[in-house]
């Protein structure tokens, strides 16, 4: 059929499922990777800019979801030590190709400066 021998069917076969499965990771990976330079942007310049705990939440719910990200907020985690704090966030996003299902985990901790009067 079209002239292709079993061997060229096979290849474009194995082809075409390697650019489907990358169709379906590529922009999970993508936005996990433009959430984590966000959240490392706002992490570093909160004390500077006086962002709270709560604002810099909010702020990252927005981005995500702007991002198409599956976040909550009970994904956030701002631990305070100090003057400092970290920045913890975890979340999952499902990868479905009616065949296969596949849980991607996504983490990012990040550490700066909290406003002084800052409240978790």
């Amino acid at each position: 059929m079209f002239g292709l021998s079993g061997r060229q069917w096979l290849i474009l076969l194995v082809f075409v499922g390697l650019l489907f499965a990358a169709s379906q990771y590529v922009p999970a990976y993508f936005a996990a990777f433009q959430l984590n330079d966000y959240v490392r942007q706002e992490v570093k310049y909160a004390g500077t800019s006086r962002k709270t705990a709560d604002i810099l939440r909010t702020e990252i719910l927005e981005k995500a979801s702007e991002l198409g990200i599956p976040l909550k907020k009970d994904d956030i985690r701002i631990i305070r030590r100090g003057l400092s704090f970290t920045l913890e966030l975890e979340y999952r996003w499902l990868i479905d190709m009616k065949i296969y299902r596949h849980e991607l985990l996504f983490h990012t901790a990040q550490s700066g400066e909290i406003f002084e009067n800052a409240s978790d």
